[in-house]
């Protein structure tokens, strides 16, 4: 299989999971809102109906996380055949423990399946051409899907818990290495590979609807590059040309929203000079927000989650500092832009 079409399959899983993640974790945090008097129980997020409503609802949104991220995967490999074993091989992770890497490789698995069984059957005749997809492609797949996925599980399972535990005892040292390597990871190449590998992580962090500090960390170095260099086309216009300070205000937008591609086009015109000073800001908000003990239960939103963020204004702050950084060394890096478009 080609890493283009690795890359392909899992991001078709992951755009039609992130709405369900999203959806869920926001309800789960608004149930805490309205349950603050009962903090420090074990219940607490379900002590009053509102707040059991809508922690409730927002569980049932992540019940459907891992089905449709394996689920998506196989569609996006073998088509609509490819759905029935890839929601089942999720269904499989969610309730035997291997979680999002188990999907991962479940969804993957189910997608083959069908192929083999495509090839398999094709000596089929033609008038045999509706049972396939309704009866013998369904129960075959899921037969099978269903005994890969208790060799997943017994395998995976272990590690997913190393994992989680890891990602729960974050902190001191620990924290700020990681929150520097995810916020850097997110600016390198704005929303390629690298880019979705961080955040995948950091969406695996939170199955659930655990506030997680690497979720933070990825948010605020995604949010980063779009900022900064909005700032700076605001600060320093002598770096940019009239287009590229008009479409700074874009930027403003897609930045709050967690839009990182909105610096791809800078970078692309300088990538020498953009790159490193997007990389370099992204790091450092992620490695502040992460020393900060700021933690996320959704994975998208930015600025308009912040209300449900753990120690909210070290996000303010560690974004407030990244895109500073960022900014800065635009100025400091990038040329005056008749001095650039002279040299052309």
């Amino acid at each position: 299989m080609k890493p283009s079409s690795f890359y392909k399959n899992l991001m078709s899983g992951v755009s039609q999971m992130i709405p369900f993640v999203v959806a869920g974790g926001i309800l789960i945090s608004l149930a805490y809102v309205f349950d603050a008097a009962s903090v420090g129980l074990e219940t607490y997020g379900t002590n009053t109906v509102l707040a059991k409503f809508l922690y409730d609802t927002g569980q049932v949104a992540f019940m459907f996380m891992l089905p449709v991220f394996a689920g998506f995967i196989a569609f996006a490999i073998a088509d609509r055949p490819g759905l029935v074993p890839g929601f089942v091989a999720g269904a499989l992770a969610y309730t035997g423990g291997s979680s999002f890497l188990g999907a991962l490789l479940g969804g993957f698995a189910a997608g083959y399946i069908i192929e083999l069984l495509k090839k398999a059957f094709g000596f089929l005749p033609r008038s045999f051409a509706q049972i396939k997809p309704v009866l013998i492609f369904p129960l075959l797949s899921t037969l099978l899907i269903a005994l890969i996925m208790l060799g997943i599980n017994i395998f995976v399972t272990p590690m997913t818990n190393l994992l989680k535990d890891f990602l729960e005892d974050l902190s001191g040292t620990s924290a700020i290495i990681v929150g520097l390597i995810a916020g850097g990871m997110m600016a390198i190449d704005m929303g390629g590979p690298i880019n979705k590998a961080a955040y995948v992580v950091g969406v695996a962090s939170i199955t659930g609807g655990t506030s997680s500090t690497l979720m933070a960390a990825v948010m605020a170095g995604g949010m980063t590059p779009p900022l900064g260099i909005a700032l700076a086309t605001l600060l320093f216009k002598d770096r940019f040309t009239r287009q590229q300070q008009i479409a700074g205000k874009s930027n403003w937008i897609m930045g709050a929203t967690f839009i990182t591609e909105g610096a791809i086009p800078y970078a692309a015109a300088n990538p020498k000079k953009v790159i490193p000073a997007i990389v370099l800001g992204s790091a450092l908000a992620g490695m502040i927000s992460a020393s900060l003990g700021v933690s996320v239960p959704a994975p998208h939103g930015g600025l308009f989650v912040v209300f449900i963020m753990e120690n909210w204004w070290g996000f303010l702050i560690a974004l407030t500092s990244g895109m500073s950084l960022t900014a800065l060394l635009l100025k400091i890096l990038l040329p005056k832009a008749h001095e650039e478009n002279e040299n052309q």
